[in-house]
């Protein structure tokens, strides 16, 4: 790892904060399944795997400051060193689980801020000329547009008139004819049906809230006369 890039981690063995191998997308279809957290699995048939170098999806960890105590509770391990190794492979979730096990709100706040928020102007600009650090607009500005068009406001309104329980039970039930034990499966599944269409249409109130920030202009990349550095 070259000097900037270990700039840019921070005492991080890892380059990225995380993982570094990205998630991969999958054509949706009948029986595909999770193959762990990064791969897919067809249970009829052996997928085919393309792998290209200039496309990625973008997995962004730890982008909350709550992301910490929301890792820490989903885990039951010890916060020591040895026995945090049976729920996490990488350090700095190791890390990130002890701190947020055992240190105070203003604690962990200023250690979030240290390991994952970058707040040095300089230095972030010093990283942006060498190509480390990149700003990107893209999903932002994507966002603002779909807000401004209205989208969210119809599909809000759409799922308020068209998603309804009744709506769903009764469809169900005209369509359910093989018996008392499908029909209870059938009855869980909307119910939790149901629960995740409320979350979705909460998701999309806030992201349509008339208070939502604005997307912020890009701005030019640092050019030679903005920082003198050695080189």
């Amino acid at each position: 790892m070259g000097m900037r890039a270990m700039e840019a981690a921070r005492n991080n063995p890892n380059y990225f904060l995380t993982y570094g191998n990205g998630k991969a997308a999958a054509r949706v279809q009948d029986h595909l399944r999770p193959n762990g957290a990064h791969r897919w699995h067809n249970y009829m048939k052996n997928p085919i795997e393309i792998k290209l170098d200039d496309v990625a999806v973008l997995h962004y960890t730890y982008t909350k400051f709550f992301d910490l105590t929301s890792r820490r509770d989903r885990c039951g391990c010890k916060p020591a060193k040895e026995d945090v190794k049976r729920c996490f492979m990488l350090e700095f979730d190791r890390a990130a689980f002890i701190i947020a096990s055992t240190a105070i709100e203003d604690e962990m706040l200023s250690w979030y801020r240290e390991h994952v928020v970058w707040a040095d102007k300089t230095l972030k600009r010093k990283l942006m000329m060498k190509g480390i650090l990149t700003r990107i607009y893209a999903p932002m500005i994507i966002t603002q547009g779909l807000r401004e068009s209205g989208i969210y406001t119809s599909v809000i309104a759409s799922a308020n008139t068209t998603l309804s329980k009744d709506k769903i039970l009764s469809s169900v039930e005209s369509s359910n004819t093989t018996g008392e034990s499908k029909s209870v499966n059938s009855s869980r599944k909307i119910g939790g049906f149901s629960q995740s269409q409320a979350t979705a249409r909460r998701v999309l109130e806030c992201i349509d809230d008339a208070n939502y920030t604005l997307a912020i202009p890009p701005e030019s990349p640092p050019g030679p006369d903005d920082l003198n550095i050695d080189t």
